[in-house]
């Protein structure tokens, strides 16, 4: 037996592959007892069988969740070891999660991709979004779960189904939405860019007018912090103690940011829009999704607006200018300035954030961070 282990923020993932038996078991008691974080979740993908002494494990993880307030889940669970959880009763006990269904995309449609995966036409009212190799179901699964609870607290957003495994890559399945893309209106019509700016603008304080649940959606600072840590040996100690610093000068908050806010994640459909890609909401200052958007847009010499929405680069940075107009325009004057102190340094979290799940493209992340936006932060952040 083999237990692969990652952590995601303050959630520690393990996943097992092979028997779970009286002889292997002593591997999985030791990869997650010194642990300290909020959430454990137990991928059995690679697992076929647990012995009575693996399901002794599995009580004794419980309890020690139960403990220290940390939520425990068991995903990806194949039939056979289902079958196990049925018949003892510890699926009424524990939190398990079935393999989802299978899905093929052999034959149908390709309607488009992003840096995180592609979506295919399920039929004529489904589409899937496939996450790409590498990216863990629990990605899809926390997508999932947001896209629900964003909607049920009114955020105009797709309806979201199940989660659903082609191969090796997981997915989520959505309704076929008869919507037009915000970013190729924005490109086919660069004559109304001031107009398009606006309604952005309007898209964001809609959304940023909702409080996040903390039972649901995780706190984003929080998550940062740890994704800003793990560049320690990438970024040179100074630069990370300063990211930190910079990120804990940033004002707390209780807001439901997006944190991938972009043209390219908004359909327009009988004209009012419909917000996509829910799988990084969660709780923080409204500035996070600005800076999601600087990132996108401030910067032309990086190419992120033409890869990324397909929109012009030196467009995009109109685009974003009049966005900074129509958006701070009735928010209270030190948020722009606490912006304009910060652009950079908001930029580049989105960037730190994506290297966690996203470890192909890591090397060229880091290089846009460290090499472009690092000498940027550092002059934010000089004494005047």
């Amino acid at each position: 037996m083999n237990v692969a282990t990652r952590i995601d923020g303050q959630c520690l993932i393990l996943s097992v592959t092979g028997r779970i038996a009286g002889d292997t078991v002593a591997t999985l008691d030791q990869a997650w007892l010194t642990t300290e974080m909020r959430q454990w979740i137990v991928n059995l993908a690679g697992c076929d069988y647990v012995s009575s002494a693996g399901l002794r494990i599995f009580l004794k993880m419980a309890r020690e969740a139960k403990a220290n307030n940390v939520s425990l889940s068991f995903i990806d669970v194949l039939p056979s070891v289902q079958h196990i959880f049925d018949v003892t009763g510890l699926s009424q006990l524990l939190n398990v999660q079935a393999r989802p269904r299978e899905v093929s995309i052999e034959g149908l449609e390709f309607l488009s991709a992003g840096v995180c995966g592609q979506c295919f036409r399920l039929d004529q009212e489904t589409i899937v979004k496939l996450y790409n190799d590498g990216v863990g179901r629990e990605v899809a699964e926390q997508e999932k779960a947001f896209a629900k609870a964003a909607f049920v607290v009114g955020i105009p957003t797709a309806l979201s189904y199940d989660v659903v495994v082609c191969g090796e890559r997981t997915g989520v399945v959505y309704e076929m939405l008869d919507a037009k893309l915000f970013s190729r209106m924005i490109a086919s019509d660069p004559k109304n860019v001031s107009s398009f700016a606006a309604e952005l603008a309007k898209i964001a304080k809609n959304f940023h007018a909702t409080t996040g649940n903390p039972e649901v959606f995780p706190d984003l600072k929080l998550k940062l912090s740890s994704h800003i840590n793990a560049l320690r040996g990438e970024l040179s100690d100074a630069d990370v103690d300063h990211l930190q610093g910079r990120l804990q000068a940033i004002p707390d908050a209780e807001t439901l940011v997006h944190f991938d806010l972009h043209a390219s994640n908004i359909m327009i459909r009988d004209g009012e829009p419909l917000i996509i890609d829910m799988g990084d909401v969660s709780r923080g200052h409204p500035l996070f999704d600005i800076g999601v958007i600087a990132m996108i847009y401030a910067y032309p010499e990086t190419g992120n607006c033409e890869f990324v929405t397909g929109v012009p680069n030196q467009l995009g940075r109109h685009f974003y200018e009049c966005f900074l107009d129509a958006y701070f325009s009735d928010r209270p004057p030190d948020e722009r300035a606490i912006f304009n102190r910060n652009e950079a340094f908001l930029a580049s979290l989105r960037l730190i954030a994506a290297m966690a799940f996203l470890p192909a493209a890591r090397a060229m992340l880091l290089e846009k961070v460290r090499d472009f936006l690092m000498p940027r932060i550092r002059q934010e952040g000089a004494p005047n």
